[in-house]
Formats: C-alpha cells, structure tokens, sequence
C-alpha cells in the first residue's frame, strides 16, 4: 500500500504543478514586506481552507497562516512543514513578465522597492501545493500534518516584534505539537539537487547597531565641534580584527552594511549610527563576541572623546540539522530526488529563523537548487547558456520554475513517510 500512495503523491504532485506556478508569480508579482503579507496570508488561508483543512488558524505573529490536517487513519504522530512568506527591499533586475515593480512607500525607513529575492515565493507555492497533496491523500495519512506558513523571516522593522520567535511565543508548536520538522530553502545550485549540511548548517544572526555621539559644528570649523564620522571609520577598520581574536575554526563574520549620518556636505552631524549584522556558525561563542564589538566602539569613541552605545537585537540562533534525524530523513529525499542529486556541503553564514522551529523539535533543514549552474569542488559555477549564478538577496536572483515540483514532492513525502513510521 505504501508504494500505491507514493506513487500517488507523485501523480498529485505533477496534477497541481501548473497551480503551483500559478500562485508562485502571483505572489512574486505582488511581494510584500516583513510584518506585510496580508495579501499573500489570505491567499494561503482561502486555499487552507478551500481545501477542507480541520483548523486555520490567521494572524499569528501577525499575518502567520497555521493549518491543521488530520489523517483519517489512527496515528499520534504530528508533522510540522514550514514555509516563509516575505520578501526584501530590493529592486528586481531579473526580466520577467511577472516581475515586481512594487513601492511600498510607508514601510518604515522606507520608501523601498520591494521584491522577492530570497525565494519565499517559491517556498510558499510548494507548500500550498504539498498542502493540496497530503489533503487528497489524507485517507491514507495515520496522523497529523501542521502546514506552518510564517511571515517576517528576513527580520521584522526594528521598533516591531515579528517572525518565527514570535510566533513560538503565540503558541504556534503546541495544539498540536509537532514532532518532526521539514523546513526547505531556494538556493542558487544546479536544478533538482537537495543540499544538505550535517549540524551547524547555517549561522546564527545579530542586529548591529553602534551609535557615536559627538558634537555638531560646521564644516569649516571642526575644532570647535566633535566629529563622529572619523570614528565611525575607525570602529569599522578595528572590528575587523575581531575575526583574528577568535579561533578559525569558529567561523564569524561582521558587517556594516548602513551607515547613518543626518549632516551635510558643509554641516557635521553630532551622531553617527552604524547599523550591520553579526553572524556565528557556534552559538557559544556570540557572547564572547558581543564583548569584543563593544569594547572596541566604546573605547575608540573615548580616545577621541566621544562616546558610543552598542546594542545587539534580532538574535536568530543557528539553525541545527542533527546528523541523527538527517540519516532518517535522508533515504526519503534520495528516493525523491535521486541518489546522486543529493549532496552535502559546508556550512553557509546565512541564517534562517527556522531554527526557532528545527532546533526544539528536530528534523531537517534542507537547501532545494533550482540554477542554471553546475556544482565544480562543491561551489556552484554558471552554465553555458543560463541566466548565471545569482545569490539569494541579489537584485538578479532568480528560480526556475521547474523546480516547484520538486518542493511539492519533498514536503509530501517526508510527511508521509514520517506519519507511517519510515522516518
């Protein structure tokens, strides 16, 4: 019988791939920012329901969307599936008839064009169709399926709470409480391939910021004022050495990626904010870091006689895929996708706050190519041909719709395989 339904979650699937690519360009054509996705959640929870799912649950964390199918075989088991939902303020340069040249002119710190650049997308169809999947085959399902759709991965505006930490704290993991969780990411590697990293796959993630208070003059005469922007310079050569203070094998990094000033070409502003993030592959060490970044910016800031104030916010921890459940979990994806197109690889300093979901529960996190590039010693490489290889938050990243399937197949799968014990 357990052949009978696979090959049948296979048929379902390729039954709603057109569906599938439908609802993907309709959400990258109208992509909305963190702590945004109304449009996008009421897409999810209309098809949720349509579907005949025995509880929707709307407006977790804020535009969450959480289904819940019950099997109609007996099983206690509960699967958790897990797709994000927004998308980045970023103009998209990549050609398509369904492009977004979208403004969302009130998003604060805004106007931004706005775009779905990291594939949430994509990881939103699939899942919608994986949805579609395990409902038509829920006389078969011995157990539970929670469809957990989440807004605000890519971090919700400062002054807001938002994203998968809020959402655990609004109870999104109990009634019921998964016990495996699947959470797949887009990435820019060779089309229908899984890639897989055992332990510490991804980073964990720190909102920067370090603010440099000194004292406004005019541009003429800057002995008469204290002039922030000289050490803001020197704060951001210095942090660089932090990467020499901590072990190589404790892979770091730190960028600025915004620097604030609200002076002139002839106007020194009193205060500089420096605003970047910090990323760790081994949570341990973030505190030691954290002390490290502020010693630096306090004690510059005071040989010059200013003074700067450091804050670190946002925490994402590191998204944990323990070898354990991916030797379960593995065989599935191989049987899926093929032997040969599942490949592991080192850790990456992304983050994704789906480790609020995988690190309680267990399970797996997976990344799901879908390039026109080659794996060359494990890095990714153009083809001849293609659109080239884009990294996700590029204005040019881009995912071949082809791949969908394979999202919808994945989640399917390892559901089903889960609930029946083969998992």
């Amino acid at each position: 019988m357990t052949g009978g339904i696979q090959d049948e979650i296979d048929s379902q699937s390729a039954d709603v791939a057109q569906q599938v690519i439908g609802w993907y360009r309709q959400i990258h054509q109208d992509p909305e920012l963190p702590n945004r996705e109304s449009a996008t959640a009421k897409i999810v929870a209309d098809h949720l329901r349509g579907l005949g799912f025995d509880d929707v649950k709307t407006g977790i964390a804020h535009h969450g969307v959480v289904g819940v199918l019950k099997g109609a075989k007996p099983g206690n088991k509960v699967m958790g599936l897990r797709a994000d939902m927004d998308a980045l303020p970023i103009r998209e340069l990549q050609d398509l008839p369904y492009r977004s040249t979208k403004v969302d002119d009130d998003y604060p710190g805004g106007p931004f064009p706005v775009a779905h650049m990291c594939g949430h997308d994509a990881h939103t169809a699939m899942l919608m169709g994986a949805a579609t999947v395990l409902a038509n085959v829920r006389r078969e399902l011995p157990g539970t399926v929670k469809v957990i759709f989440q807004p605000a991965e890519e971090g919700p505006p400062i002054t807001e709470p938002g994203g998968a930490r809020m959402m655990v704290q609004q109870g999104v993991l109990e009634d019921p409480t998964p016990d495996m969780m699947l959470a797949l990411h887009t990435g820019p590697f060779p089309d229908h391939t899984v890639l897989y990293t055992p332990n510490h796959a991804l980073a964990s993630s720190d909102y920067l910021s370090i603010k440099i208070h000194g004292a406004g003059v005019h541009g003429s005469t800057p002995w008469l004022g204290m002039d922030p922007m000289p050490v803001a310079a020197e704060i951001i050569n210095a942090l660089a050495q932090v990467y020499r203070q901590v072990p190589a094998t404790d892979a770091m990094t730190i960028s600025i990626g915004k620097v604030i000033n609200e002076g002139r070409f002839n106007i020194i502003a009193p205060d500089v904010e420096l605003i970047g993030t910090i990323r760790v592959i081994h949570d341990e060490i973030i505190g030691d870091v954290h002390r490290r970044v502020e010693r630096i910016a306090t004690h510059i800031a005071e040989a010059h006689g200013l003074t700067a104030t450091t804050e670190f916010m946002q925490h994402v921890p590191a998204v944990n895929n323990d070898p354990a459940w991916l030797e379960r979990t593995l065989p599935t994806v191989r049987r899926v996708m093929g032997h040969d197109n599942v490949v592991e690889v080192p850790p990456v300093m992304v983050y994704d706050d789906a480790s609020e979901f995988v690190n309680p529960i267990g399970g797996a996190y997976l990344f799901l190519g879908g390039q026109d590039v080659e794996l060359a010693d494990g890095s990714p490489r153009p083809k001849r041909g293609g659109r080239g290889f884009w990294f996700n938050h590029s204005p040019n990243f881009y995912w071949n719709e082809a791949n969908l399937v394979n999202g919808v197949k994945l989640h399917s799968h390892v559901a089903f395989d889960f609930l029946c014990g083969n998992i």
